[in-house]
């Protein structure tokens, strides 16, 4: 649960980037590094932050412990609102 967790994150933190890039310019430079933070943080970062998530609620219904880090676990959330807009609400 922690390497998925971690994985997430950093997942999210390059769709961040590919947010970034989107705006602004494509300040990566190499194309090679463009495409693999491309394909982890647009495409891979929703279908893993989601799956976390939903694996949080079955554990947490199911009166499982779990032992993540507040700060990883409420991150994660808020880029997951975050990707939910993005996709779902945004018309750019």
């Amino acid at each position: 649960m922690k390497l998925l967790a971690k994985t997430a994150f950093i997942c999210n933190i390059l769709f961040l980037v590919c947010i970034l890039v989107q705006r602004t310019h494509d300040f990566i430079g190499q194309q090679d590094l463009t495409n693999i933070t491309v394909i982890l943080g647009w495409i891979i970062a929703p279908f893993l932050n989601f799956i976390l998530h939903i694996v949080v609620i079955v554990r947490w219904l199911s009166k499982k412990q779990f032992h993540l880090s507040p700060w990883l676990l409420i991150s994660n959330f808020l880029i997951l609102l975050i990707q939910l807009y993005i996709y779902f609400f945004s018309t750019l």
